[in-house]
């Protein structure tokens, strides 16, 4: 009997080991685990989120508490594409390949990233008429067995909300209303 109670207790701490690689992140959790961004990565005189684009950041995370992670990609005037509004910070960071990808082609980048944890949804951001105007990057947390569609529904919704919201391209980087 103590034999079994020992095994059992043994197996109990095994499990409620795991339990953190299957738990869920907060917002602040999954900020303070990005990796660090190289100074080449970043235009280091665009320092500022632009207004109207941190206002749609904020009111997405405010509508949506399941999403973790969210950002905008834009090019300011006169310059690249940039990270212009999010809730971890890299205002500035230099669209990658991915993020230019899915605003040359249209196409949503989904993945889920390598600890298995996070699922990402990169869709082309458009102003109200349609015209595609940068990226909007959309991370939830995961795990197996999650429907990678559903999170992607609420991705597209968020996407829909912002849009009916941008007359144009400045709208991103006007006053908030």
């Amino acid at each position: 009997m103590k034999i079994e109670a020992a095994a059992m207790c043994a197996m109990t701490v095994s499990l409620l080991s795991l339990v953190p690689a299957f738990a869920q992140e907060t917002r602040e959790q999954a900020i303070s685990a990005m990796r660090k961004v190289e100074a080449k990565e970043m235009d280091p005189t665009y320092t500022k989120p632009a207004p109207f684009a941190m206002k749609l950041t904020e009111d997405a995370l405010a509508k949506h508490p399941e999403v973790i992670l969210i950002a905008i990609h834009a090019a300011p005037p006169g310059r690249k594409n940039l990270i212009v509004a999010s809730n971890f910070g890299r205002i500035g960071k230099i669209g990658d390949e991915d993020d230019m990808r899915c605003i040359n082609t249209g196409k949503s980048n989904l993945e889920v990233d390598k600890t298995g944890r996070h699922f990402e949804d990169e869709l082309v951001l458009q102003d109200a008429s349609g015209k595609t105007i940068g990226a909007l990057g959309v991370v939830f947390n995961y795990k197996p067995g999650d429907d990678k569609l559903a999170l992607g529904k609420i991705a597209d919704q968020i996407r829909d909300e912002m849009k009916a919201q941008l007359k144009t391209k400045a709208t991103l980087f006007g006053p908030v209303k």
